[in-house]
Order: C-alpha cells, then sequence, then structure tokens
C-alpha cells in the first residue's frame, strides 16, 4: 500500500505555493481555447500572435478561477520543434508551470 505522509525533507526555503498555469501544444490554439470558453466557462485573458509582434507561435490564455490554460500553435512551417512534437505526439501538455517562493534558490539546490 502507498503512503504519502512522508514526503521527504522539507526545503528550507523555496515552498510550492500553487500551480500557476498549464501549457498546451495544439494545432489550432484559437480553436482549443474557444473550445474551453465555450463549452467549459473559461473566459479568455491573454493574446498573442501576428497582431502583437510573435512571428513564430500564437498563445491564447483561458482563465476560470484560479485555473488558467495556455494555448500554443505555430504560425509557421518552419517551426521544427513545434512541428515535429505535434506530428508524434499530437495536441497536449507541454509545460505545467509552479509559482513558488524563492525561484533562485531552488535552481541553485537542483
Amino acid at each position: 500500500m502507498t503512503s504519502y505522509t512522508d514526503k521527504g525533507e522539507k526545503p528550507l526555503r523555496g515552498r510550492f505555493v500553487r500551480f500557476h498555469h498549464i501549457t498546451f501544444w495544439v494545432g489550432n490554439a484559437k480553436q482549443a481555447a474557444s473550445f474551453y470558453c465555450d463549452k467549459m466557462g473559461f473566459e479568455p485573458l491573454a493574446y498573442q500572435g501576428l497582431e502583437t509582434g510573435s512571428r513564430e507561435v500564437v498563445s491564447h490564455v483561458i482563465k476560470q478561477d484560479k485555473i488558467i490554460f495556455v494555448f500554443q500553435s505555430p504560425l509557421n512551417p518552419g517551426n521544427e520543434e513545434m512541428g515535429e512534437h505535434l506530428i508524434k505526439h499530437g495536441d497536449g501538455v507541454k509545460d505545467i508551470a509552479f509559482q513558488v517562493e524563492d525561484c533562485d534558490f531552488l535552481v541553485k539546490v537542483t
């Protein structure tokens, strides 16, 4: 049986505060964000794309209470990193961001 009571040593600094956001790499960021807004009650929060000077990636950020999702898609077929990832894995989570106290300390420790 698994026990989750002992989670190991507590760090002196760098306490986990909360999840900040989840980034998804998708084929169509606008469509994915619209789906979550229309069907699941999220609201648009931010946008980055051609109009804001981003030539490589478009990002649609949506929010519901404390939940923040970022949907990103490549704008150019030459974006090999995102393109190859989407071909191999399809739409999915690329990054999970945490809010912590004293991030510099945690970077030094790891």
